[in-house]
């Protein structure tokens, strides 16, 4: 497999960033139009809620308690289902949104955004992948279960070297699946565990690009939020005005749709879309260097 640069692609969000501005600006501000008005219905419906969970979160002090949060959080039952679909379509149109951008230049349709079958594909490789992450960290929890309930430090011994062991696999097939997106959407099929050949000898490289991608989001988003709570504590003068731009109150629509509020959600809108590019970008990137190294068909396997 063809070498690659992980610090160029750590830092390829970034590029696509300064070579789109008109296409990142609208995806920011269709994200806070999408984000608003989920949260609009979200409070409509869920409000009494909402409102009771944050309330009992705000005033605990020191560490919850199991029971009394379940209680507080037993009203939410159909919020979370309602952000299921939510996080389903937005995360599959975000993927494809970015894959677009870095694979096909020049299909562009409205600021390289769709809605249908591409979508739908990216929706079920991410559904693939959660549950194939999640599947085996639960395996890794129940054995390391049985394995302390055997008691002794034998057993402890035994159970952390298994947690362990289901945490670095999760890392492990996190990173030799990671272009299963991009396959999928350049080859128009769904492809998951096929696309491990791709990343076959390159697992070093692509863990150091991913790490400092996440690196970078983080910095990104420190930066961005010292320098928005700054300019609010300046114009405001008031301290608390900086923590209240950092989470939305949704304790009711009059609340949500404060002048905070409206700031709060269009930093959202813009901060969402900074951070999916910098953590998502990297991966369809490699992808595209070593497709174009090779011939089409040893890139683009077929099936599962």
């Amino acid at each position: 497999m063809a070498k690659f640069s992980a610090s160029d692609a750590a830092f390829s969000g970034f590029r696509l960033v300064r070579e789109n501005p008109r296409t990142i600006l609208v995806w920011g501000l269709l994200m806070t139009v999408v984000a608003t008005l989920y949260t609009v219905v979200s409070i409509h419906f869920f409000g009494p809620q909402m409102e009771a969970f944050s309330t009992y979160m705000a005033t605990t002090d020191g560490e919850p308690d199991p029971q009394a949060m379940a209680k507080a959080a037993e009203g939410l039952g159909p919020a979370m289902l309602w952000a299921v679909p939510y996080s389903l379509v937005l995360s599959g149109v975000v993927l494809s949104a970015v894959n677009r951008l870095v694979l096909r230049r020049g299909d562009q349709g409205f600021f390289h955004l769709g809605l249908g079958m591409v979508e739908l594909r990216q929706i079920a490789v991410g559904v693939l992948t959660y549950a194939t992450l999640m599947g085996v960290l639960f395996t890794g929890a129940l054995l390391s279960g049985f394995l302390g309930a055997m008691g002794g430090p034998a057993g402890a011994l035994l159970a952390l070297f298994s947690f362990v062991g289901a945490v670095s696999a999760m890392i492990f097939l996190a990173i030799r699946l990671s272009f299963a997106s991009a396959v999928t959407f350049d080859s128009g099929k769904i492809t998951f565990f096929r696309t491990m050949a791709l990343t076959k000898g390159c697992f070093w490289p692509l863990f150091g690009a991913y790490v400092l991608a996440m690196v970078m989001c983080v910095i990104v988003v420190l930066l961005l939020m010292t320098i928005v709570s700054a300019v609010a504590m300046i114009a405001s003068g008031d301290f608390s005005v900086a923590g209240r731009l950092m989470q939305a109150d949704t304790s009711s629509l009059k609340a949500y749709f404060s002048p905070i509020g409206i700031v709060q959600s269009l930093f959202s809108g813009v901060l969402s879309v900074l951070t999916n590019l910098i953590i998502f970008a990297p991966a369809p990137t490699v992808y595209k260097e070593l497709r174009d190294r090779e011939a089409s068909a040893a890139m683009a396997p077929s099936g599962w």
